[in-house]
């Protein structure tokens, strides 16, 4: 019996576009989280100044310089977007095509600061800032969830794209999971880490590029010409009213929003963990040595373990999904779960368990990692539906803005996550000699250091946890009877348009 045929965006071509679209974006966003260990640890910024404590004072200021500047620059990179003109090779298309480009010099930069310019703290805020820009920039054009909202409105296909794209994804990452383990293996070549992060970061950037620009060459875009009849999404540049309409009308935008912000002990826990792994299983309290070797090993342990749950999640999630019934059921039910458990590993902590051995961490870490990684689609998918409802209600596609605003939240929960350990560690006077890695600020410190980290690690994602299900369960707006009204009206809506634009040309 001969097969039929897939048909776009269904077809492998479609398919394997979004598997490798946002490689780079992947690995940028993960590796990101390191570069205040970077700076810290393995620049020799604190060597270059010759002054204690700055590096980590440094970074957390310009850390929270740039998200204050991200809270401007994405919304009006999402209107750019959104008001582009249609054109052959697309209108997201075109902005992801540069997004890849900036993404990418962006973070090689960050990582690449000069030797004669570590010494002088204004060459190096503006290197750093230049870096930062290309790479926010960048990561605010791609375009990849507004090709998938205009691509199709049925909700398997979307969930079929989404889960290549976070498959793609996830195998991107698994580079900067590895990320230390692979800087150290440079380094006993060259001796030099800071110059092996280097290396290391720049390799897998070219590489990731490539992959993510194969991708968008891959993907097609719907085009949809101007319509005379005006009124629709193509009908000119959306006006300021016109956002701000659509921002106060859209009530799931909002709670998706807050909920998901609220969220925010993940990206602490992240942001401390290579901290944590580092002082609380591979230090001496007494000397402030640390084993290098251990910890290269237990982070291996870790991010062997930690890609596992993120690359087999995507393959059952739509399945997931359906058993829940509701995407956003299913986002709720998986955040509780997450909760649950990083509540287990701060009563193991409080027990004295956690301590005996890293592997209880990482274990408990993995399933954590289950429901977190599970959620990330019907996440993905509930924004998608925040765009259909603001195309809904206003009759013009935002879903760059819609997506701005998730990005703008993000680099938020981001910035705070940088904040915190960063005032912990300027606080404590964190120092590291760059060439031996032993600490080499005040050592009587050090013990209540490691404890606040522990908490941020432990205790907070599970209050932000249960919180965050309680936001989606009480207030998320969207009933399945409103879901299947506003797909239709969508559809019928598109129909009309491009038969409209058919006649006229």
């Amino acid at each position: 019996m001969k097969r039929t045929k897939k048909v776009y965006p269904n077809d492998f071509r479609t398919k394997a576009g979004f598997f490798t679209i946002s490689w780079i974006h992947g690995f940028a966003t993960v590796v990101f989280s390191l570069f205040m260990q970077f700076l810290t640890d393995y620049s020799g910024i604190d060597e270059a100044v010759g002054k204690v404590g700055f590096a980590a004072a440094f970074g957390t200021v310009l850390l929270l310089v740039t998200r204050i500047v991200d809270a401007v620059d994405d919304p009006l990179q999402g209107w750019i977007m959104d008001s582009a003109k249609e054109c052959k090779f697309g209108k997201y298309r075109k902005f992801t095509l540069w997004s890849i480009i900036m993404c990418g010099s962006g973070i090689a930069i960050m990582f690449s600061i000069p030797q004669v310019i570590k010494s002088t703290p204004v060459l190096l805020a503006i290197w750093v800032f230049v870096g930062y820009l290309l790479y926010e920039m960048g990561y605010a054009f791609n375009g990849t969830s507004a090709l998938i909202q205009k691509s199709t409105y049925d909700p398997n296909i979307r969930s079929k794209l989404t889960s290549l794209l976070r498959m793609g994804i996830i195998l991107s990452v698994v580079p900067a999971s590895f990320f230390i383990p692979i800087a150290t293996a440079v380094n006993s070549a060259i001796g030099n880490m800071g110059k092996a992060f280097s290396l290391t970061c720049i390799g897998v950037t070219i590489f990731s590029c490539i992959l993510s620009l194969v991708g968008t060459i891959c993907v097609k875009e719907p085009y949809r010409p101007v319509s005379k009849a005006g009124g629709t999404e193509n009908g000119g540049k959306i006006s300021v009213k016109e956002i701000w309409g659509m921002l106060k009308t859209n009530k799931p935008l909002w709670v998706t929003a807050i909920a998901n912000f609220v969220n925010i002990g993940y990206a602490i826990s992240t942001a401390v963990l290579v901290y944590f792994l580092k002082w609380f299983y591979c230090a001496d309290m007494a000397t402030g040595a640390v084993d290098e070797i251990r910890y290269a090993s237990i982070y291996a342990i870790y991010g062997a373990i930690s890609i596992i749950p993120a690359f087999l999640t995507p393959l059952i999630a739509s399945w997931v999904v359906k058993k829940f019934g509701t995407i956003d059921r299913a986002a709720r039910g998986l955040v509780l779960t997450q909760g649950v458990i990083m509540g287990v590993i701060f009563v193991l902590y409080v027990l004295g368990i956690l301590q005996m051995n890293p592997l209880i961490y990482i274990v408990l870490i993995f399933l954590s990692a289950i429901p977190a990684n599970l959620a990330v689609i019907p996440s993905s998918l509930m924004w998608t539906e925040c765009a259909d409802y603001a195309e809904y209600t206003s009759g013009k596609n935002m879903t760059a803005l819609v997506n701005a605003v998730n990005n703008v939240l993000a680099k938020a929960q981001t910035a705070i996550s940088t904040v915190l350990p960063g005032i912990l560690l300027i606080v404590v006077g964190y120092s590291v000699n760059s060439e031996t890695g032993a600490y080499a600020g005040d050592l009587t410190k050090l013990p209540s250091m490691v404890r606040n980290i522990t908490l941020m690690n432990t205790l907070v994602p599970m209050v932000v946890c249960i919180v965050s299900w309680a936001i989606f369960k009480f207030f998320y707006p969207i009933t399945q009877e409103t879901r299947e009204k506003m797909t239709a009206e969508l559809i019928k809506k598109h129909e009309e348009e491009q038969t409209q634009a058919e006649g006229q040309s």
